[in-house]
């Protein structure tokens, strides 16, 4: 991903959702720290979503002075949290990459979907993992590339996952990415 990129990306969000979105992943990564979050780390995987929509939700009410807006224009609300959430987890890709350089030779993309799956996935097989999500979703973006994509996580993931749960985090990487990519 060049500057050029990157800068298009931000201004496709918007300053409110990027704003919004480095308040998500700060807020993320310290509630990481917290010591009873030690034990399910599976929920970060979607944290910055759920953060990022909250957070959205509360600054849509606030520039609208009214939670009926929130009500009444949910999908909206839903849509721009879900971009916050987006944002927050290419910054925190970003980070990682140029700040702390710990994931070297690795794609952005692949960076993105390490950060969605690392709760799932050994750390040891993380990079691996990764590079095959982001060829076959590459491949194919909808189709046999979501599925696939489930797949390589199932075969790679510590533990079992149900079904559920591995269609969610397909799609969560497929519409992350897309963002990215925008």
């Amino acid at each position: 991903m060049t500057i050029i990129e990157i800068i298009d990306t931000f201004t496709f969000y918007g300053l409110d959702v990027i704003l919004l979105s480095f308040l998500t992943a700060v807020t993320v990564q310290l509630i990481k720290l917290a010591p009873f979050t030690k034990n399910n780390k599976k929920l970060f995987t979607f944290a910055p979503f759920f953060t990022g929509t909250l957070y959205y939700a509360v600054y849509a009410c606030i520039r609208n002075l009214s939670f009926v807006y929130v009500l009444k224009e949910y999908v909206s609300v839903l849509e721009h949290g879900i971009s916050v959430g987006a944002a927050a987890t290419l910054l925190y890709v970003l980070y990682e990459q140029f700040v702390r350089n710990k994931n070297s030779g690795q794609s952005v993309s692949e960076s993105v979907i390490s950060a969605l799956i690392k709760s799932y996935v050994p750390e040891r097989g993380l990079q691996k993992t990764a590079a095959l999500i982001a060829e076959a979703i590459q491949k194919d973006v909808t189709g046999s590339g979501a599925k696939r994509a489930a797949e390589i996580i199932a075969e790679n993931a510590e533990g079992d996952l149900c079904e559920d749960e591995l269609k969610l985090l397909s799609k969560l990487i497929i519409e992350t990415l897309a963002h990215v990519n925008a």
